[in-house]
């Protein structure tokens, strides 16, 4: 981190390939070095096939692999300096470990700071209801984007007034909307089209043991979710459910 603190996570992804899985984790630290607000990154990485791939020394001829690599110079590309080093697996061990922990089935004694769960591999999240200012008609997080965007307020000088006071706690990140919280990374913010789908997603690891609403917020959290009404929705959404 710029101040030099040592941050701490591993990343629990849905199931994936051996190469896809790196890439999904070396994309989550870069877009984890921006937010924390890093200009300068260097990045220590114990596969060989993908500092070589990222460099352009190797070929990338599988079609999920080119888009992998492309979104990772995407991202290198909005550092003003950035290196990649191949390392030694026995050179890495305190991250081989959190690999290894990321892997595991039971996480007991880590918190949301520490444990980063992605529901969706980066590829497949890419044409699904995207943040921009083309598709957030009638949508909480429009004047938030447009006064980030754009620096444009409301006209009522009250509502002005709050707004400027809450959009302190959120930033843009890739077009995304994310809000600061006070403990952990931040959340990605969902809009309505996005909501529901994410509740059922992470609701299905969850029903067969009679999760209540609270439970299913708390899972929200940890995954890096955010909107105004989750509680309310959750609630709701665990009343439509048949098995719950």
């Amino acid at each position: 981190m710029p101040s030099g603190e040592i941050t701490r996570q591993f990343i629990k992804t849905v199931p994936l390939t051996t190469n896809e899985v790196e890439y999904e984790a070396l994309i989550a630290e870069l877009k984890l070095a921006r937010r924390l607000g890093s200009e300068v990154i260097e990045v220590k990485y114990d596969s060989q096939l993908v500092v070589n791939q990222v460099y352009g020394i190797f070929d990338t001829n599988e079609e999920r692999m080119q888009r992998y690599v492309s979104k990772v110079q995407a991202l290198l590309a909005r550092f003003r300096e950035w290196s990649i080093i191949h390392i030694l697996r026995e050179e890495n061990v305190e991250a081989d470990a959190l690999a290894n922990l990321g892997s595991s089935t039971e996480m007991k004694g880590f918190d949301s700071k520490t444990v980063v769960q992605l529901l969706h591999s980066v590829l497949d999240m890419d044409g699904y209801c995207k943040v921009n200012s083309t598709n957030l008609v009638w949508d909480w997080r429009n004047e938030f984007v447009k006064y980030l965007r754009h620096g444009k307020l409301p006209e009522h000088p009250k509502v002005s007034r709050e707004l400027r006071t809450k959009v302190a706690r959120y930033c843009l990140v890739d077009g995304k909307l994310y809000r600061r919280s006070y403990q952990g990374p931040m959340a990605r913010c969902l809009g309505d089209s996005e909501e529901e789908y994410v509740m059922r997603e992470v609701h299905e690891g969850i029903c067969e043991n009679n999760a209540g609403a609270d439970l299913l917020v708390l899972k929200l959290v940890r995954a890096g979710y955010y909107w105004p009404r989750m509680e309310q929705d959750a609630k709701t959404f665990i009343q439509k459910c048949g098995k719950c």
